[in-house]
């Protein structure tokens, strides 16, 4: 089995939320390799409809409407994983590309930022004080397809340790709001996008290729993924995708 740097991962996620690096797979299933991965840092989540035994999603790049958005040739946009659940949201995404974008460099390229840097940049302004005091006190609607129930959450929000952890999708935000009040306020039009342009104040760009892994707290880092290539000519982008329900600390067995 490929060597996992299970140490350094876990003291990157302490310090800034993520880990990426580079972790080429050659003789090995890389599926059982991410499984791996995923089960030295904490205990597995099994989204709905797999396999309990290997919860693995593999991407296929789509222009399809209703496609999952890690699906979509568009980007994301900035958020964290699983942002309408509650109480059962993962504590971990890990992504693992197991075919590089037709497209080239740049094409699928993830961006990163630790919340804690997010919340610093947000405080060195009125406007970001402002929206940091509204995301922090105010709950807001969540909604991540039309139709679904409303979940009322705070965006930043106290946490075990501490810090304060982020609960951030800006779609699901902004479709809650839609329907729960038929429109996106001013001041959380304001706020959403004061957090987003301080995410893209402190954001580290990583280009992806076949062997690029992310390990990203859904609560300390926010991610995206830029816009990748949907091709009729060659094969498309393909990564895996797995959870942590619950991370272990630095130091555990």
């Amino acid at each position: 089995m490929v060597a996992i740097p299970i140490d350094q991962i876990l003291a990157h996620l302490s310090e800034q939320g993520y880990y990426h690096g580079y972790l080429p797979v050659e003789r090995e299933d890389p599926a059982e390799v991410m499984l791996a991965i995923c089960r030295s840092l904490g205990e597995l989540y099994v989204p709905e409809g797999c396999d309990p035994a290997a919860p693995i999603i593999r991407t296929a790049p789509t222009r399809a409407q209703r496609a999952a958005p890690f699906d979509r040739p568009e980007a994301i946009g900035w958020h964290g994983d699983f942002a309408t659940h509650d109480p059962d949201r993962p504590e971990l995404s890990a992504v693992y590309v197991t075919r590089s974008d037709p497209g080239g460099v740049g094409f699928g390229a993830w961006r990163l930022a630790s919340v804690a840097r997010v919340i610093a940049k947000l405080q060195t302004t009125h406007a970001g004080l402002r929206s940091f005091d509204l995301l922090r006190e105010e709950p807001l609607p969540f909604s991540y397809a039309d139709g679904e129930p409303t979940q009322w959450h705070l965006v930043l929000r106290p946490m075990p340790n501490g810090a304060l952890g982020l609960r951030f999708y800006g779609p699901s935000i902004r479709r809650g709001c839609m329907a729960e009040y038929g429109e996106v306020s001013e001041p959380i039009a304001a706020a959403l996008a004061e957090l987003q342009q301080a995410a893209d104040d402190v954001v580290e760009l990583v280009p992806t290729r076949r062997g690029s892994l992310l390990v990203a707290s859904n609560w300390f880092a926010l991610h995206d993924r830029l816009e990748q290539t949907i091709s009729a000519a060659r094969p498309n982008r393909e990564a895996l995708l797995c959870f942590v329900s619950r991370q272990r600390l630095a130091g555990q067995g």
